[in-house]
């Protein structure tokens, strides 16, 4: 078993390497439950009935649009929105004097400003005003800073905001994920065990993921393991569905996750929280940030431990775990047009592990065991941009550079180290008015060097290292405010394999006089072979350096419709994806595995919907659903990817803006395993029951500064897997509180 955790705790394990076992990684949930798009949409008007219409319409509550930093190269100022969000039309439930319709209000600030805002459900416009979503600062002031409107974007995209992941009081990021259509999240046990996201039934190692600018997969295995990730500082999560290649290059097959942190622009403010509950669990957080448009800056560190549970189905042993997490992020405007940025993250995860059997009778399952590992990541990025002509022309240079350093021990002791260097230089020019007009256009070109490197010290001090210089064109055009248009173009020049062209095309419509918007994309998907496929040195792994790159080609195409005076919008999209030389795990020769590309043509559709709706200001229901029909290259239906899986959510917030609760209950319809026996034919498929999940989540303000709040996860405290062989956690209960010290800033008259 030494050094195979790197890749999977165990062969049937998840995580990189063993994690695309069989091809067949791990898939989860979305929103709402195995409805279709049909019934969601009845069921969003339905709704509507028992509210009057007089009274919402005097309310004016409209879902705001999102912003969007990760979906083009292109990222021009913009402006604040102009749709007030609904805790500055916050009334009580009659109907409005003419004194309350007139009175003017100040615009909100601080984490009042999202507040009134409802957790994104999911979809292409699941609201987040400018502030929420980044054209403002972290306190929710009017902002400048750049990005792209997602209704001007033909991408099929998501984006999580950092109240809905305060309201629903998920502290892992895999959590946050699971939320959102076409993406299957599964975590092999409890906090701490290997967690990845795989999107649109591709693989794990499909999924690119960038946080702040740096590109986080590991290149030993290119999964990025969301175990690591903590959401206390997170401002944003941008999901950006399909094949992503031709603007971020190899990795980006499946699509691409962008993670944002706050900055922290806005008042000076300090925070902590702390909290505890079952499985021995506690945790914290302190942080403190503030700044202006000069200069700006924020420092947080958090913990979390607990004693676990056993994940294997039989014992007693704990599997516990803890994460550590140091982030920090600022930047200074010594010229009007001149910005100096950078941003460094840091953690430290420490997890207990059980084997894997493989002479038990039946299908092999976790055994316990006293195995751990300890994995420390860290990424920082440094920037400076610079603006001409009215910021008609921008130009940005920047550093980045990513390290893992993972060390295992089990029956021996194994240390796996990788390492990724970027530097780049992007120039855009705006051809057209700067606030926007009848036509413009955003020409975008981009130089970037990388380099990556591998190490595996307790393996004969094996070491390799590749490289690739890229190039890069976007064209963006907005046209007449009802059309955008956007091309992009990448070629990568790869230092071992075949050069490689990637391309990218997308379209959004606004068709006038009707509340439809069309949007679509098309484009190609690369993923070079990791270094573990190519020369890694692992249990029962044969490595295979003749391995070719995957090579992918997708679209979709989808309608949004906002109806209800713009209080819902509900979004329909199907996607159809090809992939070629898949990379899977020949099992010919077990118990000996290696790496081989599929002959044939892999194909994944299916159809994804997501609805929100504005029911009252400060209530707020969501909901959505995936069906999706992954095959690989026989036909064969891909393992753990279930066919349904959707999501319902409500959010509610009352007594004068001070309470607040969340449930959410996510469906994951049965799928199938590889279950692996002791002997002949040692691997049959098994199915795994479907399941639900409910969240219940509360939070109380006591007084000004001082917040009480708690949890229950799995209330219905469901016995399932998520895994073959690994059990996961039951009912759960946590609570905590928060202490927040800000400077005096204007806020929004108290909810009513």
């Amino acid at each position: 078993m030494s050094g195979s955790r790197a890749f999977g705790r165990s062969i049937a394990g998840d995580g990189a390497m063993c994690e695309r076992v069989h091809r067949a990684p791990l898939s989860v949930s979305v929103r709402a439950t195995g409805l279709g798009s049909a019934y969601i949409a009845s069921a969003l008007i339905a709704l509507v009935q028992p509210v009057h219409a007089q009274t919402l319409a005097a309310q004016a509550v409209q879902l705001p649009p999102i912003v969007v930093e990760g979906g083009a190269l292109a990222k021009p100022k913009l402006k604040p929105s102009s749709v007030k969000p609904a805790a500055e039309n916050e009334t009580s439930g009659a109907k409005q004097t003419k004194k309350s319709r007139s009175t003017k209000k100040k615009p909100p600030t601080g984490e009042e400003a999202v507040a009134g805002q409802p957790p994104v459900a999911a979809g292409s416009l699941d609201g987040v005003d400018l502030t929420a979503a980044g054209a403002g600062d972290d306190a929710g002031n009017a902002g400048v800073e750049g990005g792209v409107r997602a209704d001007t974007l033909g991408t099929s995209l998501s984006v999580i905001a950092a109240d809905e992941i305060r309201a629903s009081q998920v502290r892992h990021g895999a959590d946050a994920l699971r939320s959102l259509p076409g993406v299957a999240v599964s975590q092999q046990g409890g906090a701490g065990n290997v967690s990845v996201v795989r999107m649109r039934g591709a693989e794990s190692n499909h999924t690119l993921v960038v946080i702040d600018g740096v590109e986080v997969n590991s290149s030993i295995d290119g999964v990025y393991d969301f175990a690591n990730l903590a959401t206390d500082d997170i401002k944003r999560i941008e999901v950006l569905r399909g094949p992503q290649s031709g603007l971020y290059g190899s990795g980006a097959l499946g699509g691409v996750i962008n993670i944002v942190t706050r900055s922290g622009k806005g008042p000076a403010r300090v925070v902590a929280e702390a909290e505890g509950g079952s499985f021995n669990t506690r945790g914290g957080r302190a942080g403190v940030s503030g700044g202006t448009d000069t200069a700006w800056g924020s420092f947080m560190v958090s913990s979390r431990h607990t004693d676990g549970f056993n994940i294997a189905p039989q014992g007693n042993e704990r599997d516990g775990s803890e994460l550590k997490t140091l982030s920090m992020k600022g930047g200074v405007k010594p010229f009007e047009n001149l910005t100096l940025h950078g941003s460094f993250r840091a953690n430290r995860l420490e997890t207990d592990y059980d084997d894997f059997s493989y002479d038990l009778p039946g299908y092999q399952r976790a055994i316990d065991a006293p195995f751990n590992s300890r994995n420390d990541l860290w990424s920082g990025r440094l920037a400076a941009e610079l603006s001409l002509f009215d910021e008609a022309w921008t130009q940005v240079v920047y550093a980045t550079r990513a390290k893992r350093d993972f060390d295992d021990i089990s029956f021996t002791t194994s240390k796996l180290v990788d390492e990724t260097t970027t530097y780049g230089y992007k120039t855009t020019v705006r051809i057209g008015p700067k606030d926007g007009g009848p036509v413009r256009h955003f020409v975008t070109g981009l130089v970037e060097w990388r380099e990556d490197t591998f190490d595996q010290p307790t393996a004969g001090h094996f070491h390799a290292d590749r490289d690739r210089l890229s190039y890069v064109g976007e064209v963006r055009g907005e046209y007449f405010r009802v059309l955008s248009l956007g091309a992009t173009l990448r070629r990568d020049d790869n230092e071992i394999f075949e050069d490689t062209t990637d391309w990218r095309v997308d379209g959004s419509l606004k068709v006038p006089s009707t509340p439809f918007r069309l949007h679509a994309s098309y484009g190609t998907g690369t993923k070079l072979p990791s270094f573990a496929e190519l020369y890694g040195t692992f249990f029962r792994y044969t490595p295979n350096p003749d391995l070719q790159p995957e090579r992918s080609k997708g679209w979709d195409a989808g309608v949004e419709t906002t109806f209800l005076n713009g209080r819902a919008v509900l979004d329909v999209t199907y996607f159809k994806t090809d992939l070629k030389h898949e990379i899977t795990e020949d099992y010919s020769l077990f118990p000996l595995i290696r790496s081989i590309n599929m002959d044939g043509e892999s194909n994944r559709r299916g159809i994804e919907v997501a609805g929100s709706y504005q029911i009252l200001p400060g209530v707020r229901l969501g909901a959505a659903y995936t069906w999706l029909d992954a095959t690989d290259d026989k036909g064969h239906r891909e393992f753990r990817r279930p066919e349904h899986q959707g999501r319902f959510d409500v959010d509610w917030r009352f007594d004068r803006n001070r309470a607040r609760l969340n449930l959410s209950a996510i469906y994951n319809g049965d799928m199938e395993d590889l279950g692996f026996l002791a002997g002949p034919p040692f691997s049959r498929r098994v199915t795994l029951d479907d399941y639900w999940l409910v969240r219940l989540a509360g939070s109380y303000e006591l007084t000004p500064g001082v917040e009480a709040f708690g949890r229950v996860e799995n209330l219905l405290d469901l016995n399932y897997q998520e895994v073959l062989g690994y059990d996961t956690a039951g009912l759960a209960a946590y609570a905590g509180l928060r202490f927040k010290l800000e400077a005096p800033v204007s806020r929004p008259e108290p909810w009513k």
